[in-house]
């Protein structure tokens, strides 16, 4: 059944709020930006305030798309109309995923925050009729199992988007469905208050009256095209910025290219194949790039911490490359 949505209540503040956690994310990305160019120290990067920040700008989004998903079935379920948006959704995905291995094909995105809220959706639009009681078990129940359970058979590639694994895969962007799931649930359940009770305090007849209110609601209204196009603008900028206020900024690329050379003749030295060769090298300079050592580790500069990440950044790219043998 479709119902009338132009007599539906919408609330500003909700579109106001998915505003804000598009400011919090450009402050997120821009940081990691500066890192990479090195304006800012990796170790800023590494903080569990900024892991933290990170966690709390896609949590923000995930609960507030469970709470969107509920109130846009207020007046009957448009299943067309839901499909179509989640549909949206999912091409984005498919499309940074496609960018991504061009890109970065050793550590592309496969699974970030878009296939999460494409899939998550979709289980949440099975959901919507589910008593309130079992929405809330399965969302404790989500939020909870990954640190439950964590089995080396997870770590397969065809089951790693579960999050149930033994480490985390190396990719650009990770938020499996364990335990995110659980935030989108929890937003459906908030939805239900919402179209029953409305926000609380003031929020409820809020509106934006000035330019900031009216620029934070309307980004809330095209969160998707902002995500998808943030990013360029952002690296392109600071690269700009890199040129002109750091002469030597451009002996990233340079440092990066003599490492990659040594790694692979080093490598095939001492017996690996040369396409292998090529692409665990691509992988390790590509980390390392991200994790801001690129000229470090040209200059064989790395400091004790430096050299501990890059054995893992090393370890993690030779587990994702070269094939394990199976557990006894």
């Amino acid at each position: 059944m479709t119902g009338d949505m132009t007599r539906l209540k919408r609330w500003p503040a909700l579109d106001a709020a998915r505003g804000l956690a598009l400011c919090a994310m450009f402050i997120f990305h821009l940081c990691w930006d500066l890192a990479y160019f090195e304006f800012l120290p990796q170790s800023f990067l590494d903080s569990p305030i900024f892991h933290g920040f990170g966690h709390a700008i896609a949590g923000a989004f995930v609960f507030i798309a469970g709470i969107g998903l509920t109130l846009a079935s207020r007046g009957g379920l448009d299943l067309h109309a839901a499909l179509m948006r989640i549909g949206m959704i999912a091409l984005a995905a498919l499309g940074i995923t496609a960018v991504t291995y061009l890109i970065f094909p050793d550590a592309f995105i496969y699974f970030g925050i878009l296939h999460l809220l494409a899939l998550a959706s979709l289980m949440g639009l099975a959901l919507l009729n589910a008593p309130a009681w079992v929405l809330a078990a399965l969302a404790i129940a989500v939020l909870v199992l990954p640190a439950l359970v964590s089995e080396p058979a997870f770590d397969a590639p065809s089951l790693q988007w579960l999050g149930l694994g033994t480490h985390p895969p190396l990719t650009n962007d990770w938020r499996p469905l364990t335990p995110w799931l659980g935030v989108l649930l929890l937003g459906q359940l908030t939805g239900r208050v919402i179209a029953s009770h409305g926000l609380p305090g003031t929020l409820d007849t809020w509106s934006a009256q000035n330019a900031t209110s009216r620029t934070l609601v309307l980004g809330g209204r095209h969160t998707l095209l902002i995500y998808l196009t943030h990013q360029p603008v952002l690296i392109g900028l600071v690269f700009v910025a890199a040129m002109v206020l750091q002469p030597g900024a451009s002996d990233i690329t340079a440092s990066s290219s003599n490492f990659m050379g040594a790694c692979e003749r080093q490598c095939v030295t001492t017996g690996g194949e040369e396409a292998l060769c090529t692409r665990a090298c691509g992988c390790i300079a590509q980390e390392a790039g991200a994790q801001g050592m690129s000229r470090a580790v040209a200059r064989n500069q790395l400091t004790a911490d430096e050299q501990v990440k890059f054995n893992d950044i090393t370890k993690a790219c030779l587990r994702r490359l070269v094939p394990q043998p199976p557990s006894p």
